[in-house]
């Protein structure tokens, strides 16, 4: 029986996990960068 081999990033499915994973967080961190200026905008607007 060969030897399996447990290198797990030359697999497609791993970069393509890696990707979204690190697309999510930028989505993410952006959202959470925007919100306070979003809610000082919302703020302003209710005056």
């Amino acid at each position: 029986m060969p030897p399996v081999s447990r290198d797990i990033r030359k697999t497609p499915r791993h970069g393509l996990l890696w990707f979204v994973a690190l697309w999510l967080l930028g989505v993410g961190g952006t959202a959470l960068l925007v919100l306070p200026f979003h809610l000082l905008v919302a703020a302003a607007m209710r005056h």
